[in-house]
């Protein structure tokens, strides 16, 4: 629990490391439901994007700038390279670290995610309020933004304690809009055969914010990838389907990154 580069960040666990990239204008905290499933396999680094939440500074204009604070963050921690996995608007984030930050890329894990464009998510004045206000309301678990209505429905409960993790240190006005319109002009499509490293499409079958041939096209364009789909869950299928989503990740891992991983030395040139 710590500052580097203005960035908070938080570091458990022991393995390869992972760095773990949250999504828009959401803070590290949502992923600590899950820090103790993937601590047990790998070093978990996890921050707040530049300006957000509990971080300094202002918030990047573009999802290149967001990319390059990652970079920084790994040469701050003297990590020469780590398995990269971003949900949602942090999928796109780890998608532009793939392409200008490749060097620093064991491998890619796009989770929840779209290259942009046409397949960037479709949000309403309503949902992007609701979104900014944490997820979902805890009186209302009908929208569909975050969980399977399945879910919603049959674990009314444990829904409403997941989306606290989504209200805790809420970003301002200011880095809400500043990483929707990031967001908005996000286009990769046409780049995503310049991505040399193995990557892991991850999608809930049921999301209905970033549709699923989102995460079709991207393990369709990329090199080398490939695309596992958390069965009956939502856009948030990590912490619906917290042992689903790990087994199709570590199985991943294991077929594609540990037995070739190469030794890596504990120098690493600062980024220029």
């Amino acid at each position: 629990m710590a500052h580097a580069h203005g960035l908070y960040y938080e570091r458990h666990g022991a393995g390869d490391p992972l760095l773990l990239i949250t999504g828009w204008t959401i803070s590290s905290a949502v992923f600590e439901p899950v820090l103790d499933l993937y601590s047990q396999h790998f070093d978990c680094i996890l921050y707040d994007h530049r300006g957000s939440a509990r971080s300094k500074g202002s918030a990047p204009l573009t999802m290149g700038g967001l990319a390059d604070d990652a970079a920084k963050l790994l040469t701050a921690l003297r990590i020469p390279r780590a398995i990269v996995y971003g949900l949602s608007m942090g999928g796109m984030v780890a998608l532009e670290v793939g392409l200008r930050h490749a060097g620093r890329v064991q491998g890619l894990v796009l989770g929840g995610t779209s290259p942009g464009g046409p397949f960037a998510p479709r949000l309403g004045p309503k949902e992007v309020l609701s979104m900014a206000r944490g997820g979902i309301a805890e009186r209302s678990l009908r929208a569909p933004l975050l969980f399977s209505s399945a879910f919603r429905r049959e674990h009314p409960e444990r829904v409403r304690e997941l989306v606290a993790y989504f209200k805790r240190h809420r970003s301002s006005a200011a880095t809400i809009a500043v990483q929707t319109l990031a967001a908005a002009q996000f286009a990769t499509t046409l780049k995503l055969g310049r991505v040399r490293t193995p990557t892991l499409v991850m999608h809930g079958e049921r999301d209905e914010l970033v549709p699923l041939a989102a995460g079709r096209l991207l393990a369709s364009r990329i090199p080398d990838a490939e695309l596992a789909v958390v069965p009956g869950a939502g856009h948030a299928y990590a912490l619906e389907a917290p042992q689903e989503s790990l087994d199709l990740l570590l199985d991943w891992y294991e077929r594609k990154l540990s037995r070739s991983r190469p030794r890596e030395e504990a120098h690493v040139a600062p980024d220029r």
